[in-house]
């Protein structure tokens, strides 16, 4: 929360890129490159997203990191 704060009462300059590592909140996956049994790539993961088309994600929309991203212009 404070580098939202920071990064909007503050004059700074938006990184190239975010690097965040956590848990499921953030990590949302993607085995679209790995032969496995389990794949994302059926409804409901990403039935949020434009177009509501999975994504490979197992999510049916953005975490916090996507919006975070998208309002900084990284994504």
């Amino acid at each position: 929360m404070l580098c939202c704060f920071l990064s909007t009462t503050c004059s700074v300059r938006v990184p190239p890129a975010n690097f965040v590592f956590g848990d499921s909140l953030v990590d949302a996956g993607n085995n679209n490159y790995i032969t496995t049994f389990s794949k994302a790539n059926y409804v409901p993961n990403g039935i949020d997203f434009p177009g509501h088309e999975p994504t490979g994600r197992y999510t049916n929309g953005r975490t916090i990191v996507d919006v975070l991203g998208k309002s900084y212009c990284v994504l």
